[in-house]
């Protein structure tokens, strides 16, 4: 392989006034070539995987259908009119109900067929696709199936089943795996995964004892035996299941064509109840009562928890109609039943006039309700018009997992902990699940799933750490002490020490004394604290001033605000009751006062002088935040490029229903190359996210480190999460685009920087494990693999570079798309070393995150920003989302602090 195998593409030859280019679907150019591998040292490790490898029976055809669901229905006056289920865009439970009945239609259309009851093998996807091994005879085929067990409406009159030909890729063969792949991903045949996927999960799909989520993640109704202390919640009535999911992929594999491979990967899931009346779940929360308003504090914890879940209705003609009952979303909780109203109109008479919900029911459907005070639920109808029910009328739809946004309270930690188990145990655990799943059984004969790969990975060098004036101290990794604790280190001087000469601590008005007793002593508190963060600001370099002590007054936090403002103090430190839970509003108050913060609650404070890690921890923020560096990494690579590096990262959590999302996003765009800083925008929910604002904020960005750096930026880096590997096509034609439009927007021809995107995934279903004399434990921070289970096409590589604390590791999966090199050669070793060197500059913690820290950064100020999000709530404009005015009002570009590490 030559020295520079890259995708060595001009600025001019992606122009965008390239007319072809523009013409081109998204897909049909291609992806950055494989770099060549480089100089690869040692330790080489044996690994253990999760990846089996799939054979194929050789010389099979198997023949794509499209499938055609139509349902008919009879209107009031008569009128047929027909919703076809295999093109259902639904969400969640109506989704998986579309396809439940799309099932129930084909398997009774088979049986009326002699086609498809012939014997052949068929394979449907439960929508809009079958596949076979036999050619079908009638092309279209119909077929009618009008038994009324298909669906229980009253209304129903018949489905309709047609099946005909795919327009592309009709045919293909066993024997064209290699074609399931490509350099252009629209290119790429897919046909055989598309097959063997459904195959794989042919049992588990039939099975009425597995819950299907999709088409590949299956769950255990009955875990007796795998699941042995299932979690439950007395209040939400939550409980947690087993599964598993599977995948089959297309990978390089150890033969000169690419080989197919299948990953089973453990699942373990919280779980909404099953026919649950949902004002018994209510009750099931304590505190419940009858007179329960949406603004109370207990309805805005419990609204989080039920947002988006999808209930019944469960009255009136609804009432014995089963899985075919109308359902509705949660939207959020409205007024009460007797003090919510709406206009309703009388067909009869045509006149409209304003009712309550608790009249309406009345009148309507002769129910008088039992919680006529409690709040209703809110749902979208049509139109987007609110739509309001009472609690008591309705019952929550089945097999509903429990979304993160969902969780309250320790639920999401007790999950994860729950959850981790260490490599043979997870192992072992997951050998179980997808043996009662049957998981890779092939009923047909056209594949055999043989065991696990083996694959070689590598250990990478830990870089050099430099602390101290100067950076003339220098972390010794062969010191026993840091060999035995794998990559923890340890600094006593900070490179950058800053000084904090104006700053404020406040304290909650009353707080009980440190020692219990029953007067309040701040002195106390003040040696306790102050004192104890001070002696070790100090020791760290810093110089330091005594703060003045400030109370917050009937829980206001405004008035601390604004005297700091007038005073123009650096920094703002809070110490009060974790119960008092005043972080969410200080966050807001600092974004909206541009005035640096640092949340310590007093439980921690009264245990300073006895935990040296946790006060350097603090001191390591407060001087990062001050625009600090504790420590620098001596990384060749990074240093003589002179990157700027960016993570982009999403947060989905923070708004209800469809109120916008945060991006975070983090650079290297301080006065030093190793000083991250960064933020995040909001966007409105879509299918692609990042375009709306991707090249304002890299221009932005860009302008940001060019005012603060010194040099001329060679090579921007971007490590982008959130991306599906179904959008590395809008990654590498539009994405692209933009970036380097931002770089035009900097100066037409004079800056053109070297462009680098790596594509990042942490949900992805790879597990590695070391295997010591058949012992199973977690593989080592700085363990590569770019072999065997990679991309056949692309640069790819899975890396660990953190350590464990619990559980099994998962490694992070890399995949170069799109590369604009000059005349630097840039090899896969040496993007894997930046990556890893990088997960080291966290600056807080002495050891090693597990992503490259900009975009560890980016993921943390994307759930700053839906955090803030949930405190503030968007701006909208005639009832669309202003996502101008809402990052003017709620974002940090601009303000002081976007000039500082202010999420540290």
């Amino acid at each position: 392989m030559s020295n520079i195998s890259v995708v060595d593409r001009s600025m001019e030859e992606l122009n965008l006034n390239n007319s072809t280019a523009k013409e081109l679907p998204i897909g049909r150019k291609p992806l950055s070539q494989k770099l060549a591998k480089g100089d690869r040292k040692g330790p080489f490790v044996q690994l253990e995987t999760n990846m089996s490898k799939i054979e194929l029976k050789p010389n099979v055809s198997i023949f794509k259908y499209a499938v055609e669901v139509l349902m008919f229905f009879k209107k009031e006056n008569g009128e047929e009119f027909s919703i076809e289920l295999s093109k259902s865009r639904k969400r969640g439970f109506d989704h998986e109900h579309d396809k439940k009945t799309c099932v129930v239609v084909y398997e009774k259309a088979c049986k009326k067929s002699k086609e498809l009851n012939s014997g052949g093998n068929f394979v449907y996807d439960r929508q809009a696709l079958l596949y076979s091994t036999t050619k079908l005879k009638t092309d279209p085929l119909f077929i009618i199936v009008d038994d009324k067990d298909v669906c229980s409406r009253s209304n129903f009159i018949r489905a309709e089943l047609k099946i005909s030909k795919v327009a592309d890729s009709f045919q293909t063969t066993t024997n064209d795996v290699s074609k399931t792949v490509h350099n252009c991903p629209a290119l790429a045949d897919t046909t055989i995964l598309e097959v063997l996927n459904l195959m794989a999960s042919g049992e588990a799909l039939k099975d009425s004892k597995v819950l299907t989520i999709g088409n590949c993640v299956h769950y255990l109704y009955d875990d007796a035996g795998i699941q042995t202390h299932p979690m439950f919640y007395d209040q939400g009535l939550k409980s947690s299941a087993v599964g598993a999911s599977k995948s089959i992929k297309t990978l390089e594999g150890r033969e000169k064509q690419p080989s197919l491979y299948m990953a089973t990967e453990l699942k373990t899931t919280l779980f909404h109840p099953d026919d649950t009346r949902l004002i018994d779940l209510l009750k099931s929360y304590p505190g419940f009562d009858s007179n329960k308003t949406a603004n109370s504090f207990w309805a805005t914890n419990v609204q989080h928890s039920l947002q988006d879940l999808f209930c019944f209705l469960d009255y009136g003609k609804n009432k014995n109609l089963n899985d075919d009952r109308i359902t509705i979303q949660i939207a959020r909780f409205g007024d009460s039943a007797v003090n919510q109203k709406f206009e309703y109109e009388n067909r009869e008479t045509g006149i409209s006039k304003p009712v309550s919900v608790f009249e309406y029911y009345k009148m309507k459907y002769g129910i008088t309700l039992s919680y006529p005070n409690l709040f209703t639920i809110v749902a979208k109808g049509r139109g987007g018009k609110n739509s309001y029910f009472p609690v008591e009328c309705l019952q929550l739809c089945n097999g509903q997992p429990v979304r993160t946004s969902q969780m309250i309270g320790t639920e999401q930690a007790d999950l994860i902990k729950y959850s981790a188990a260490l490599p043979a145990q997870r192992k072992e655990k997951t050998d179980k699940v997808v043996k009662a799943l049957k998981l890779g059984t092939d009923e047909i004969g056209l594949m055999r799933v043989n065991k696990p790969e083996t694959v070689t990975g590598r250990v990478l060098e830990k870089p050099k750490i430099k602390f101290g004036p100067g950076g003339r101290m220098v972390v010794n990794w062969e010191d026993p002490r840091h060999r035995g604790a794998a990559t923890d280190f340890n600094i006593t001087k900070f490179i950058d020490p800053k000084s904090l000469t104006n700053w404020d601590v406040v304290f909650d008005e009353g707080e009980p004394n440190l020692y219990k007793s029953s007067v309040v002593n701040e002195n106390i508190l003040n040696r306790v604290a102050i004192e104890n963060l001070m002696e070790t600001m100090k020791m760290m370099g810093m110089q330091v001033a005594p703060p003045r002590q400030l109370f917050i007054q009937k829980s206001r936090l405004r008035p601390i605000f604004e005297s700091a403002a007038a005073k123009k103090v650096q920094l703002l430190l809070f110490i009060t009751k974790q119960r008092n839970n005043y972080h969410q509003e200080i966050k807001a108050l600092e974004q909206e006062f541009d005035i640096l913060t640092q949340d310590m609650k007093f439980e921690t404070a009264v245990k300073l002088p006895r935990q040296q890690n946790t006060k350097k921890n603090i001191v390591n923020k407060i001087n990062v935040k001050l625009g600090g560096l504790n420590y620098e990494i001596e990384s060749p690579e990074l240093q003589k490029r002179n990157s700027l590096i960016i993570g982009l990262e999403t947060s989905q959590k923070g708004g209800l229903g469809d109120a916008p999302i945060s991006i975070g996003f983090s650079a290297n765009m301080m006065d030093h190359p190793q000083k991250f800083s960064g933020g995040f925008v909001f966007v409105k929910r879509s299918s692609d996210v990042y375009g709306p604002v991707l090249q304002k904020l890299i221009h932005q960005i860009i302008k940001q480190a060019q005012s603060r750096r010194s040099g001329e930026l060679n090579q921007i880096l971007i490590y982008i999460s959130g991306i599906t590997e179904g959008q590395y096509g809008i990654i590498n034609e539009k994405y692209s685009m933009f970036i380097m439009e931002a770089c035009r927007a900097i100066h037409p021809n004079a800056f053109r920087p070297e462009i680098i995107i790596v594509a990042v995934s942490k949900t992805h279903s790879t597990r590695l494990y070391k295997n010591h004399s058949g012992q199973l434990s977690n593989i080592d921070p700085g363990t590569v693999v770019d072999e065997v289970i990679v991309s056949p096409v692309l640069t790819e590589w899975y890396l660990t570079s953190a350590v464990a604390r619990q559980g099994t590791a998962k490694p992070i999966k890399y995949s170069l798309i799109f590369a604009v090199l000059k005349n630097n050669p840039l090899t896969t070793t040496q993007l894997q070393k930046m990556t890893y060197d990088l997960a080291f500059g966290h600056q807080i913690v002495y050891s090693p995150v597990s992503l490259p820290v900009p975009l560890y950064l980016a993921g943390e100020c994307s759930t700053r920003g839906a955090a803030l999000m949930a405190t503030r709530k968007a701006t909208f404009t005639n009832g669309e989302f202003d996502m101008t005015a809402t990052n003017n009002k709620l974002g940090y570009i601009g303000k002081n602090l976007f000039n500082t590490r202010f999420n540290a």
